[in-house]
């Protein structure tokens, strides 16, 4: 259905008051509805989660043009883009097929650090967003992805719990908080005999909305997912092997990561420890002159969350909220982490970047080692 009168009013209410940090690429009515709906269209509330958001589009990841980038990342090839087309049966609602019982996660945490991962994955998600506004410019209708979550192949050993709370937790938490509403509907098939173990685990973590999306398919998955999809968008790797089965889409399996690339280094022996406390704080100030950028390696022994802020004095003391920020808000880093966060900032101007790292725990300390560095530009 075409948007209602009530909701372009508030639309344009949303819009009126980010509309200095809007880019042309991302100014759709239906992607200002989508953060509405996620939110019971509390425009106050959306308003910081929305700007957030939006720095993070024009920070030095360019989301605006990641969609038409060469998806050349070396993760991509384990972790494989699962876009197939239009349902066929649910109108407005693309396919995306997640292979998440053959994704090699372990092996890719201890090969590439967790930011590397999150940048790749954003680009997937780029790719479903391009996907969505093309559909909602030809139809005048808004659109969504259907996540089909294989989990076939998905084994239960003692890591599974830390990775369904750690990693995997925050990777649901990042598209909650930056792709609101984007998604349909998340159907798991081919769900192992375990799956309310896993569910268990799962189901707390899961922000309130996304809780209520998730449909877990029986035993006859195969008959089922024909309600929500036409076999031509399906994959053909759900076929008996050797028969010319009903499903269609080639799509290329997951590869796993050999052990000789795990990470082995040890970090810099110049590299320094935090030690937060549960419900804590702590901050590091760097200078950086006009003529360099700000490089990172991040290595933590738990859970927390970071930003970097310009300050202009160094004696500043401006509430947290108050400062301008030179990163966005990155709300949960999972850990221990297996390779340590590695980034280069451009930074826009001279003077104070000052990082703030906070433990949100109850109950544990964390651990924060890091070697933050001065670079000269372009080298």
């Amino acid at each position: 259905m075409p948007i209602s009168n009530e909701d372009l009013v508030k639309i344009q209410e949303l819009r009126s008051l980010v509309k200095d940090k809007l880019t042309p690429y991302y100014d759709t009515d239906f992607n200002l509805l989508r953060w509405l709906q996620g939110h019971n269209y509390n425009v106050e509330m959306i308003k910081p989660k929305l700007e957030n958001h939006l720095f993070l589009r024009k920070w030095d990841w360019d989301l605006d043009n990641m969609a038409d980038a060469m998806r050349a990342d070396p993760i991509q090839e384990h972790w494989r883009n699962g876009l197939t087309g239009e349902s066929g049966v649910i109108p407005n609602v693309i396919i995306n097929l997640e292979q998440t019982g053959k994704n090699d996660w372990w092996g890719m945490l201890a090969t590439h650090p967790m930011n590397q991962i999150l940048k790749s994955r954003v680009q997937d998600l780029e790719i479903m967003l391009a996907r969505v506004m093309e559909l909602e410019k030809k139809t005048g209708e808004q659109a969504h992805i259907m996540y089909v979550m294989d989990l076939g192949g998905l084994a239960w050993d003692r890591k599974l719990p830390g990775l369904l709370t750690g990693p995997l937790s925050a990777l649901s938490a990042f598209m909650a908080d930056h792709y609101v509403e984007l998604i349909h509907s998340f159907v798991l098939v081919n769900v192992p005999t375990f799956i309310s173990a896993v569910w268990t685990i799962a189901h707390p973590l899961l922000p309130e909305r996304t809780k209520k999306k998730v449909v877990i398919l029986g035993g006859n998955w195969k008959s089922e997912i024909l309600k929500y999809a036409n076999p031509s968008v399906l994959p053909s790797f759900w076929n008996q092997e050797g028969e010319d089965g009903p499903f269609k889409y080639h799509l290329k399996r997951c590869i796993p990561y050999p052990s000789e690339k795990f990470y082995k280094d040890q970090l810099p022996s110049e590299a320094e420890t935090l030690t937060i406390p549960a419900g804590k704080s702590d901050s590091i100030d760097i200078y950086i002159d006009e003529d360099e950028d700000l490089k990172w390696e991040i290595h933590s022994d738990g859970t927390f969350n970071f930003m970097v802020y310009y300050v202009e004095d160094p004696r500043e003391t401006t509430a947290v909220e108050d400062l301008a920020p030179a990163t966005p808000y990155f709300a949960k880093v999972p850990g221990p982490t297996c390779c340590p966060l590695r980034e280069r900032m451009k930074c826009h101007k001279p003077g104070i970047y000052r990082f703030i790292f906070t433990n949100d725990a109850w109950f544990y300390t964390v651990k924060i080692t890091h070697l933050l560095e001065r670079a000269t530009r372009n080298s």
